[in-house]
């Protein structure tokens, strides 16, 4: 067996895995009202029962980490 060809092999592939695969989350779609609301003092409660009313389901912690990735870039 040729073990410097097979750690290459298994070097690529695990290259391969690592690709981004995440696509845009479901809140990207409302995030003016998010952001708006949320600068008007709305509680991560609030903006769960805002989404929810827009059929939207989704955890606090979801909408938590949305904010924080989305407030560092504005």
């Amino acid at each position: 067996m040729d073990f410097k060809a097979e750690a290459e092999r298994l070097k690529a592939k695990a290259q391969a895995r690592k690709k981004s695969r995440y696509s845009t989350s479901k809140l990207d779609r409302w995030k003016p009202e998010l952001l708006a609301l949320r600068a008007e003092g709305v509680t991560l409660e609030g903006l769960q029962i805002f989404l929810s009313e827009k059929r939207i389901p989704c955890e606090i912690s979801t909408i938590s980490r949305w904010l924080k990735k989305n407030l560092e870039v504005e």
